[in-house]
């Protein structure tokens, strides 16, 4: 029999199309995090501080197997909030916070983790330590393989020491690779240089490496130029890079007051020059950012920066001028004086292709003492061209599937300087490269299963929208500093908004209800179509639209869709559904068992597993028996009558409120069909033995004030009949 952490395993759910089905967040992070499951997972925390901090040590591990670089993404990520259904009524769910949150628990747990076991295949290098250099090098230490990561700087983390400290405070930096290193065993050589004059390919293979995985990054900033052409006046004094900027700062190099006095004027519009402008302003300047994008962000040519950058750069006192190009640097005595700039009137041409037009009949000047250019980085190609690694047309031959070079097996090359993007898909580049070394090492054919299709699930319908929560931010006066301001989330506040996760991709693909033992598993429904009345009650009342009619008669259920609430087997009259692991028979064991335990007057409380959360050894008075449900939607009539036939006194049904309701509409459904109930009991005197209530998640003292007050009633009526 499968174990219990088996049963919890996720599973790949095909949909009918043909393509992997997930939550749209879940298809937007890079690595594919269990996004849903770990929601779920922090939503049913209990609150207590030592049995919270366990369950989120092992949250943490499932992050940490996907991504052991959780804990920095969870400053400077975010991909998945961009694809959040619920991003376009009231917010995106805050994943990064709550991630955050599991970051602060684990990290300290990260320190004393166990290494994996000592590696025993092949060499591999890894040239690059950067986010996709590091990914790459701890999923070949998980395989085995004998990893060394070569880097010719003085330390590990390539773009990600760039990032200020007020957004990602080194220490974290620092902790995580450290940690990643030791338990992945991976051997590092810094100050290394390849090519130019350093270690070719050939030299490595000559070393023993079977394989080598190349990710460089962009180590180049770009220069202004306008229409192909470079922008004169680069070369004044006051003209720098504000990339070489962000590496100085945070290296200790500068003055806290660099900039006190100066105007400073950065140019770029996506958040490393946002990071560059709130450092300037950090550093003293008072600081303006010129784009050449415009304000509206759903515009083709809107800014590309982060809303919360924008947002926070205002507040810090950054002048934002939109719309505007750089056509002349221009200098005085040698020293940079102003620049040209000609109004913007588009970036991209009608192909998406970034060409941008001006206007120069409308033009303005504006002034300052150091100009920062900050519009993008470059690879080095003097190394790949030296190797070989470059096609006719000057351009990296790779295979986008494998990561391959067409050119050369066994070298294979991603990150940044196959595609400038996020930390993230740096990281999944190095995934992507580890499993084709893998493959490559073992002689299998390398893109063979590797090609998947994704569909977005949707929300439910009948989904309630709770008030995306603020970010907390220090205010102003107490921020312009290079520590972090921005105030994570309480355990509280992180369980809440976890709870407003309306996890939408389907069960299999989550499971955290059997991690957390509340199923054995992922039940089926069971369709009996010889029973089958074809009166659509199960269509009509489905909140996930997972059944639908068939042709002649008859219904299909799609278990892609499906949440397993109960609530189609609870309103058909016909006894044509069941549900595997929830069956009548199953529900009327626990009736018979809690009419045999309890004492007079018997009390049977129908719960919700989802509400109240009690500890497992919660007790209840002698005459109170609970039986826990997935939904209080799985109540059916039939069992309300069952209980008082076998001499329960009183049946409550304690359900979450509506707007908590997992199942979006069970609590609302389970209200009615005790409603209609209740008038069925009234007719023969029985309507005081039905009692149904809603308990406030982590409440469950309004259970303990409806149980009582209930319990009073129950007890009145039985001491007026004997």
């Amino acid at each position: 029999m499968a174990s219990q952490q088996d049963r919890a395993q996720v599973e790949e759910v095909i949909n009918e199309a043909g393509k992997v089905y997930l939550p749209p967040c879940q298809i937007a992070c890079p690595l594919g995090e269990d996004i849903q499951r770990s929601h779920a997972m922090l939503a049913l925390l209990r609150l207590e501080p030592e049995e919270a901090a366990n369950q989120i040590i092992k949250i943490g591990n499932e992050i940490y197997e996907k991504n052991p670089l959780f804990p920095i993404c969870s400053y400077i990520c975010g991909l998945c909030e961009k694809e959040c259904n619920y991003k376009d009524e009231t917010g995106a769910v805050r994943r990064k916070m709550l991630v955050r949150l599991i970051a602060e628990h684990y990290l300290p747990y990260l320190e004393t983790k166990p290494p994996l076991p000592a590696p025993t295949k092949e060499k591999v290098a890894v040239i690059g330590g950067g986010p996709g250099g590091l990914m790459c090098a701890y999923e070949l230490g998980k395989m085995g393989y004998q990893v060394s990561i070569l880097e010719r700087n003085p330390e590990l983390g390539g773009a990600l020491r760039y990032i200020p400290r007020y957004r990602l405070p080194q220490e974290i930096v620092n902790s995580v690779i450290n940690s990643l290193l030791r338990t992945a065993r991976i051997e590092v050589k810094l100050g290394v240089q390849i090519g130019d004059g350093g270690k070719t390919l050939e030299d490595l293979k000559s070393e023993g490496y079977r394989a080598t995985f190349i990710a460089t990054g962009t180590p180049v900033p770009r220069p202004l130029t306008m229409e192909g052409e470079l922008v004169a006046g680069a070369e004044l004094e006051g003209v720098m890079f504000g990339l070489n900027l962000l590496h100085e700062v945070n290296q200790g190099n500068v003055s806290p007051r660099l900039y006190k006095g100066k105007k400073v004027i950065v140019v770029g519009g996506g958040n490393v020059a946002f990071d560059v402008a709130r450092t300037a302003r950090r550093l003293g300047g008072d600081t303006t950012l010129v784009c050449l994008e415009c304000e509206d962000k759903s515009s083709k040519d809107g800014i590309p920066a982060d809303v919360e950058e924008i947002e926070g750069a205002t507040q810090e006192g950054i002048k934002i001028v939109y719309s505007r190009g750089v056509e002349e640097i221009i200098g005085e005595d040698g020293k940079f004086k102003k620049i040209k700039c000609p109004r913007c009137t588009s970036v991209f041409d009608e192909d998406g292709r970034f060409n941008p037009k001006c206007d120069r009949s409308d033009m303005v000047y504006l002034e300052g003492d150091v100009l920062l250019v900050t519009i993008g980085q470059a690879p080095e190609l003097a190394f790949y061209r030296q190797e070989g690694l470059l096609n006719e047309r000057g351009r990296i031959d790779i295979d986008q599937l494998t990561l391959m070079n067409n050119l050369k097996p066994g070298v294979f090359i991603g990150g940044d300087v196959k595609r400038v993007g996020f930390a993230a898909e740096a990281m999944r580049d190095g995934v992507i490269a580890a499993e084709s070394i893998d493959r490559y090492l073992k002689g299998k054919e390398l893109r063979v299963g590797r090609k998947k299709e994704y569909e977005s699930a949707p929300i439910r319908k009948g989904a309630h929208y709770k008030p995306q929560p603020e970010l907390v931010w220090a205010p102003v006066e107490e921020r312009l500093n290079f520590e972090p301001f921005e105030k994570g989330f309480t355990l509280e506040q992180a369980v809440e908004e976890a709870r407003r996760c309306l996890c939408c991709g389907p069960c299999r693909s989550c499971k955290a209800c059997v991690a957390l033992e509340f199923q054995p598993e992922i039940p089926d429904i069971k369709y009996n179509e010889e029973l089958c009345i074809d009166c659509g009650n199960c269509v009509f009342y489905c909140p996930c639209d997972a059944i639908k009619f068939k042709s002649p008669r008859g219904v299909r259920f799609d278990l892609t869709l499906c949440r397993a609430c109960g609530l189609c087997i609870a309103v058909c009259p016909a006894m044509a559904l069941e549900m595997e692991n929830w069956e009548r028979e199953h529900i009327s064991a626990l009736i018979t068992k809690a009419a045999s335990e309890t004492e007079k007057p018997k009390i049977l409380v129908f719960r919700c597993q989802w509400t109240v959360l009690p500890p497992l050894d919660r007790k209840f008075t002698s005459n109170v028996g609970v039986i826990d449900l997935p939904c209080a939607a799985r109540v059916e009539t039939s069992h309300i009558l069952e209980a008082l036939q076998k001499g329960i006194d009183g049946v409550l049904i304690a359900a979450c409120p509506e707007e908590d309701c997992h199942r979006q509409t069970g609590s609302k459904e389970a209200q009615r069909s005790v409603a209609a109930l209740e008038k069925r009991l009234s007719q023969i005197g029985l309507q005081d033995r039905l009692h149904f209530c809603t308990v406030a998640p982590r409440h469950p003292e309004e259970l303990d004030k409806e149980l009582e007050q209930f319990r009073q009633r129950i007890e009145a009526i039985y001491s007026k009949e004997s």
